[in-house]
């Protein structure tokens, strides 16, 4: 691992601690890592264009706090 991987390493392990060990943890730590970013934000995409031109589906941020806020 190159010198700056490993800062990176460090540095992303000291903030958001060890990597996840289960779908719940691994939920929780897709959030904290994208905290600041809008509710809108698309995160998994399911399709692009089936439905219409430009109209994308699948799960956004907010959906994914939404299921976290449930699952607490």
């Amino acid at each position: 691992m190159s010198a700056a991987m490993d800062r990176i390493r460090r540095e992303t392990i000291a903030q958001y601690g060890d990597a996840p060990a289960n779908a719940t943890e691994a939920l929780a730590h897709v959030l904290a890592i994208y905290a600041d970013e809008p509710d809108d934000r698309l995160m998994i995409e399911a399709t692009n264009g089936i439905y219409g031109t430009g109209v994308r589906t699948g799960l956004t941020l907010g959906d994914l706090r939404a299921l976290a806020a449930r699952l607490a």
